[in-house]
Formats: C-alpha cells, structure tokens, sequence
C-alpha cells in the first residue's frame, strides 16, 4: 500500500520542523525545499532552518567577504563596504515581484566611481544571481561559477577608485 502524500499546508510550525529535519536527514533535496517554502511562506523560518539550503544568506556573507574587504581598504569610501540588507529586501511585502530573500551589496563610491557588486536571492531555493553595477548601470551579470573573475573586475574598480581618490588630493 503506497503512502498518503503529506500536505505540508495543513502541517503545524513544529510538524513542518520535524519533516525537514526528516528530509535532510534522508537526502531529500525536493522535500526540504517545499517545507521551507511553506515556512517562509508562514514567516516561521530562520537562518537555522535555512542553512539546509545550499545558498542561504551565511553562504552569501562568506562569499562576499572578498568584495567586503576589498571595498574596505578604498580610502574615503563614500559607502558602505558591506550590507545584508538593501533595498529590495526592506520595504517590499514578500508578493512583490521586486522583494528578495537575499539581498547583499559590497560598495565603492569616490568622486567619479559608483560601484556596488550586489548578491541577489529570489526566493529560498533560487542560485544566487551576482551584478555589478557601476554608476548606477548594471554593466555586469554573473553566476556562481564566474566569481573569480568578478573579484578581478572588483579588484580593478578598487585600484580605479585608489586613483581617483589620490588624484583629488593632489595640489593643482
């Protein structure tokens, strides 16, 4: 006799816990992604439940941690090095399109650069989608697999930017 499928929607807070913890347990990848679906649906999910998940915001914060440090050896940034929080996580309800569950920025702004190099996570579940932006113009997109060549491209604003800032403070 096969087994009744489990409607997660009628489960209680510690019922959806118990079968997450079952599904990791046994290796049910599609099964930890429904029940995280339903709790965060339910707001009852935290970073504990989602570090399950293969990119959940401590991974992000780790893999940002380069561009982190790089934004902050930039003399008079301008901006903050390093946020979990922006703008589309704060301030949307989680049905707009716009709202995202990870939403992390490192960023560099002299006079003439504006740069931020921005993590983005749709929904629990969802890779990671990288972008650089500078001067308030997206000029880059990459995956998870290309971050090295990000940092590169990070490393080489920062230098613009080191320039920039020596350059202002010259005597003319």
């Amino acid at each position: 006799m096969a087994a009744k499928p489990i409607d997660i929607t009628k489960l209680s807070a510690t019922e959806l816990k118990n079968l997450l913890a079952n599904a990791e347990r046994h290796g049910q990848t599609a099964m930890v992604h429904a029940v995280l679906e339903q709790m965060a649906k339910r707001g009852i999910a935290t970073r504990r439940e989602y570090r399950s998940l293969s990119w959940n915001q401590d991974r992000v914060e780790q893999v940002m941690q380069p561009f982190k440090e790089v934004a902050s050896t930039v003399r008079d940034n301008q901006r903050t090095a390093y946020t979990e929080a922006r703008g589309r996580r704060i301030g949307h309800s989680k049905d707009d399109p716009e709202w995202r569950w990870v939403d992390t920025y490192s960023a560099i702004k002299t006079p003439n650069i504006n740069a931020v190099f921005v993590c983005y996570i749709a929904r629990p579940g969802a890779d990671p989608e990288f972008q650089l932006h500078v001067n308030g113009v997206p000029v880059q997109y990459y995956n998870a697999d290309r971050l090295g060549d990000a940092l590169n491209e990070w490393r080489a604003i920062s230098a613009r930017a080191a320039a920039d800032c020596d350059a202002a403070v010259l005597p003319r």
